[in-house]
């Protein structure tokens, strides 16, 4: 086993939104750009993001950032797609995958290093670290490789959830007290949010 890996969830159909939300801006640069920009921060033994429409644009947003990416045409499947994709196309030899999805644009290095270090000191062949605020749980969500076939053999929309929900004695909570590391972009609601808490410099 070597390392951890990394994956940025950027394939969404957005839905609520109506619209591709990773490109809005916040600040001088897209919500994505956030999200990878923090993300890459960590040295993840590897990392991949994986994206949807417009491909062109989420490509060229990750190539600006050195990051690799792949795009998934059966997203119309459910989050479950992604998470099988990006497993295909990371390295067998990992210890642990994390999971971030990409509309957390608040999402901080603290949080990534915490989890991080989480996994480590912990060990556990079989843990599942959990990112947590106020007791409720949040992405992202760092497995270990023992869970890489089960996450293999999701289905649908669920994504990692049903595994958290159906094996709770491995989870180990990761309590974080900074709220807006878990705001997404769900909505055009959820969005000006982000903007209002962003120009007030309201993060951390």
């Amino acid at each position: 086993m070597n390392g951890i890996g990394i994956v940025i969830l950027a394939a969404g159909l957005a839905k609520r939104m109506g619209r591709q939300k990773l490109l809005l801006s916040l600040g001088e640069k897209p919500i994505l750009a956030h999200v990878i920009a923090t993300a890459i921060t960590i040295p993840w033994t590897d990392r991949i993001v994986v994206i949807g429409d417009p491909q062109d644009e989420l490509a060229e947003l990750c190539d600006q950032y050195n990051i690799p990416w792949i795009y998934n045409s059966e997203r119309h499947t459910g989050q479950a797609s992604s998470i099988i994709l990006a497993l295909n196309n990371l390295r067998t030899d990992l210890a642990g995958v994390l999971f971030l999805q990409g509309d957390q644009p608040f999402i901080s290095k603290a949080l990534l290093q915490a989890l991080f270090d989480c996994f480590v000191s912990i060990g556990h062949k079989k843990s599942i670290i959990v990112s947590q605020y106020q007791g409720q749980q949040y992405s992202p969500v760092l497995f270990s490789s023992w869970w890489i076939p089960h996450l293999a053999l999701l289905s649908g929309d669920s994504g990692g959830r049903i595994i958290i929900r159906e094996n709770p004695e491995h989870v180990i909570p990761v309590e974080w007290s900074d709220k807006y590391s878990f705001y997404d972009a769900d909505t055009w609601e959820d969005y000006q949010l982000l903007c209002r808490i962003w120009s007030k410099g309201n993060i951390g």
